[in-house]
């Protein structure tokens, strides 16, 4: 798969440390599945980790589950970094 943030690089799969802020607490994962740009180092999660983590930390907090796969986003501030608008494709 190709990096969507240098476009030269591939996604390589890898595992590594997830960290996020849960309320006043830090959640650190170790060995999580995710793909890295083999040249500019940017990470993806696996969505389907990230999927069954997010439906976890809301029955942990007593929020209902959101079983949809597109709300699966790491639920951290925006970093402010430069990133690529998606491909529009013309039909």
């Amino acid at each position: 798969m190709d990096c969507h943030h240098c476009r030269i690089g591939k996604f390589q799969p890898t595992k590594i440390a997830y960290y996020s802020p849960l309320s006043e607490h830090l959640m650190v994962i170790p060995n999580v599945p995710a793909y890295q740009c083999d040249v500019c180092g940017v990470t993806d999660y696996d969505e389907i980790f990230m999927l069954r983590l997010h439906y976890l930390i809301d029955k942990l907090t007593g929020k209902e589950p959101n079983l949809e796969m597109d709300d699966w986003q790491p639920r951290t501030e925006p970093t402010g970094q430069w990133q690529p608008e998606p491909e529009r494709r013309s039909r």
